[in-house]
């Protein structure tokens, strides 16, 4: 079916909002963000039906605008008859032709519907052939929304050579997009015409604002309503093609229609739009802070701003185990040594989000959620740039005490591994350790070697009194401007994606869909320079394997570490100066926390000083020097775990730490509300919570065994219990009774917390609750006495094998930079030969994956402390290279 459609009630190509389009178009951040390339975008959706754990496709529907008149929009819908699919080559030419896109001033003109005449391009070589045939493709951009469902709906015959185009395409930001374009090239039945495309895949899942990212919503956004189907039809469409074929085909079309607009309103019509809308934000980043740094190439704003160079022009030799895999993938390398040192710790201090639940319980009061400002753009802005190219290192610190003269501000570059220990009176200690693959803030690091951390929460516990030992440390150079003033090129990129947000406001209005899709790029920064900072590893399609992510334009350990460093002392700074004047903080999560103090006096607050640096951050950005914000207000708050707490009331926190409420309610509805609070307060174990799951992209696009988009059942039951990240205090404990709708009421253990002395003691109670959620669970007072018994008389963990530990914690440490140990850092000597040097000593032996292993960031808390890796750490040290232990080095003692 082909069919003209007029596009001037679209709000695209109407004259009044296509004067706004191209306004929007103009503004700085958008340009940048934008690819500026010109394509042919369709819209693509499918709809089809599963029956009996198959999937029967029953239309394909295209739309396009009009090659000769952008005015109209032709929409395509192929209905496969006999129920057989189609290849993506097929249904992608029948597109070319139904809409004439072969008259596209972007193709060469000796193509026509059938295509390219052999003989205009023909070579016997198939490199040549392929090569002069791209020539004459025709240039598509298919725009699709969650393309998992619809891209996997086409035939892929190796026999027919129907390119598998599955393997050419990459999960992003909740779609699927192609990286490069890539090529069907196709002759005729008799191989006269040959049809030649580029095809370009962009996924309208990843350009929406979060929040919005229904397909009503974008609609919504671009002036064309998303239809929608009566009765329960949505699951039989096959029998409703059937019966009510107009309909099903104006519903079918209209979803790709929908595509088409909002994309043409973000980046303009006929415009390649970027991968995602982050990736977006990152080449703005990437423009703003060339121009900041007066670079004069995306290369060397890489060099300025990261320290980063091609990797035949960085540091001569860096073993494949020892890069880091966010430059190593992207082909790069440090400037030098000295920036090789800082990418790597800085990358062992990054961690993720401040999230913790003080106060578990039942609180039938006020009590009001919190945030921080544009918490994460906020500490961007304050992070100052580092001299890479003059050598980054300003100064080493090594095996000394701390004092606020290393760190004389929350924003002083400084990264080293620490042992600490707080004072008693520290209601919250700020310096993180990673254990059971979470942050935990123990009271001292007893037990462990200690943590690396960055300047902000090191300055924050200085202030707080805390005794901080530095094994090793680096003090970063900071880069000065002419002025003499430090660079912040983050805070520049940052003010003018905040500035066009701005502007977006004022011509579109609050809440547009322009001026959503700023303020999502302004909080997507932050997550671009943090890219694969923690290794990530994804599925290629293309090489079949799990691979590394590699970094984004903007990935910087340095930036993202200390970003997150302070936002995390922000909150700690709160935190501990609300607890000391008398109020309580139930609640954390990543910017912000629920307490029972009031807007205003947060907002007082001087956190130690913190206070008046951010506020001059806010000014700088935004005019406005407010700090804090409040978000919900509720007067009943149960609060069970980290990310898990709910209010009956509507406007109140409702989160449900990863409980899936049943299909058909609304989120943060009052059913949604009593749903999460009735599992919470009447459990008696691990609440069942089975769901809906559908294919990973892995599943979709694995030559091997590949799994068509067919959903499939999962059971699973989650524990509701508090994730004892801070101690109970049970002398606190009290039994409070939550009443619900229906009248019953429930006990819950209401208590206050208290950090936990060590990092061991944080592990002994949280597989002691594991062990008692495989039968039960932790919600009444009786039951944490229970626990409490167990855990104050249990037996602690045993060591079974001392040289082991010893042995993996040397080698840890070594790898981890904290110790130098010569023969490990000859690089003279492959890794076995040194792995085979570490089994002469007599404590065992290291196999390769411990080595490479031994590297990761959440190793540090099962390092031992330094000093009870005597004598082997001296002996060890003191060797020359390529020297071998003799019997008294191996002895004990």
């Amino acid at each position: 079916m082909l069919r003209p459609r007029d596009r001037s009630g679209s709000g695209v190509v109407a004259t009044a909002v296509s004067i706004s389009a191209t306004a929007f178009g103009g503004l700085e951040s958008v340009r940048a963000m934008g690819t500026g390339k010109e394509g042919i975008v369709v819209g693509f959706d499918t709809e089809f039906t599963t029956v009996d754990g198959t999937r029967v496709i029953d239309s394909y529907q295209f739309c396009t605008r009009d090659p000769l008149d952008p005015s109209a929009m032709v929409e395509v819908v192929i209905l496969p008859l006999t129920g057989d699919r189609i290849s993506l080559h097929t249904a992608l030419w029948t597109v070319v032709e139904a809409a004439e896109l072969w008259k596209s001033y972007l193709v060469s003109d000796d193509v026509g519907p059938r295509g390219v005449a052999r003989s205009a391009f023909w070579s016997e070589d198939p490199f040549d052939r392929s090569e002069a045939l791209a020539k004459f493709r025709v240039p598509l951009v298919i725009a699709c929304h969650y393309g998992s469902a619809d891209l996997t709906a086409f035939r892929i015959d190796e026999k027919s050579r129907d390119v598998d185009h599955l393997t050419r395409l990459t999960s992003a930001a909740g779609g699927l997009v192609t990286l490069l374009p890539f090529r069907m090239q196709k002759g005729s039945a008799n191989g006269y015409w040959w049809q030649s495309l580029s095809v370009t895949v962009r996924d309208s899942m990843a350009h929406a604002p979060a929040g919005q990212k229904s397909l009503a919503d974008l609609g919504a956004a671009c002036g064309v309503p998303k239809l929608e189907v009566p009765d329960n039809w949505i699951s039989r469409m096959s029998q409703y093609r059937e019966k009510h074929l107009e309909d099903f085909l104006e519903y079918g079309i209209n979803d790709a229609v929908i595509v088409v607009e909002y994309m043409a309103r973000l980046w303009g019509d006929g415009v390649v739009p970027p991968v995602t809308l982050s990736g977006g934000a990152a080449s703005a980043l990437v423009n703003s802070g060339s121009s900041y740094l007066d670079a004069e190439s995306t290369a060397d704003f890489r060099k300025k701003f990261a320290g980063l160079v091609d990797e035949d022009d960085g540091v001569e030799i860096i073993e494949d185990g020892d890069r880091l895999t966010f430059y190593s993938k992207r082909g790069r390398n440090p400037v030098d040594g000295s920036a090789k040192q800082l990418m790597s710790t800085f990358a062992s201090a990054y961690h993720g989000g401040l999230n913790s639940c003080p106060m578990p319980g039942f609180y039938p009061f006020p009590t009001v959620d919190i945030d921080a400002q544009n918490a994460y753009p906020t500490a961007m802005a304050l992070i100052d740039d580092l001299d890479w190219e003059a050598g980054a290192i300003e100064e080493v610190v090594h095996e000394r005490e701390l004092t606020l003269d290393d760190v004389p501000g929350p924003t002083s570059p400084f990264v080293g591994f620490v042992s600490f220990e707080f004072p008693e009176n520290v209601a919250h200690p700020t310096l993180p350790i990673v254990a059971d693959g979470t942050l935990v803030y123990p009271r001292t690091s007893e037990g462990v070697a200690g943590t690396w951390v960055c300047g902000p929460e090191l300055w924050l516990a200085l202030k707080l009194g805390a005794k901080v030992f530095c094994q090793i440390g680096f003090i970063g150079r900071i880069l000065t401007l002419e002025d003499g003033s430090p660079s912040k090129s983050l805070r520049h990129g940052v003010k003018q994606l905040i500035d066009d947000r701005n502007i977006a406001k004022v011509m579109y209005g609050s809440g547009s869909i322009e001026e959503k899709t700023l303020k999502t790029a302004v909080n997507s920064v932050y997550g671009k320079t943090a890219q694969d900072v923690a290794e990530q590893r994804a599925w290629n399609a293309h090489s079949q394997e799990m691979d590394a992510v590699g970094g984004s334009g903007i990935t910087s350990p340095y930036h993202a570490a200390m970003t997150t460093s302070l936002v995390r002392a922000q909150l700690l700074a709160a935190l501990n100066q609300i607890t000391t004047g008398g109020g309580n903080v139930y609640s954390v999560t990543t910017d912000g926390f629920i307490t029972d103090v009031q807007p205003p006096v947060v907002e007082a607050l001087d956190l130690y000083g913190l206070a008046d640096v951010l506020r001059e951050s806010r000014l700088a950005l935004t005019g406005d020097p407010m700090v804090w914000e409040a978000k919900h207000s509720q007067g009943d708050l149960v609060n069970f775990t980290t990310r898990g707490n709910v209010s009956l009331e509507l406007g109140g926190v409702c989160a449900h730490n990863g409980l899936k409420a049943p299909k058909g309610i609304v989120p943060d509805s009052i059913e949604d509300r009593e749903f999460l609070l009735r599992a919470v307060v009447t459990r008696e174990g691990r609440v069942p919570n089975g769901y809906t799951r559908f294919p990973s992209f892995q599943e979709l696009s694995r030559r091997d065994k590949r799994k068509d988009f067919i959903p499939s059942k999962v059971e699973r039951s989650i524990s509701m219990d508090y994730d004892l990240k801070r101690r109970p205090v049970m002398g606190s404990m009290t039994n409070q009774w939550v009443l619900l709708p229906d009248g019953t009421q429930h006990e819950i253990a209401t208590f206050t917390t208290e950090p936990w002395e060590t990092v061991a003691d944080c592990l002994r109670a949280r597989e002691l609750a594991r062990d008692i959620a495989k039968t039960g669970c932790l919600r009444t007072v009786e039951e944490w006495r229970d626990w409490d018994v167990r855990f104050t008389h249990g037996r602690g963990r045993r060591i079974v094998t001392p040289q082991r530990s010893v042995l993996m914690s040397l080698v840890m440490a070594h790898r981890q930079g904290v110790i130098t140990i010569p023969t490990l850092a000859d690089r003279s000597f492959t890794v076995q030969h040194r792995l085979d040097w570490l089994s002469e000593w007599g404590l065992g032996t290291v196999t390769r994956g411990d080595w490479d292993n031994a590297r990761r960031p959440e190793r540090a808390a099962q390092m031992l402390p330094i000093d009870a890796l005597q004598p082997y750490l001296n002996r060890m040290v003191s060797i020359p290279s390529g020297s071998h232990p003799t019997a008294d080095d191996i002895r004990p003692n």
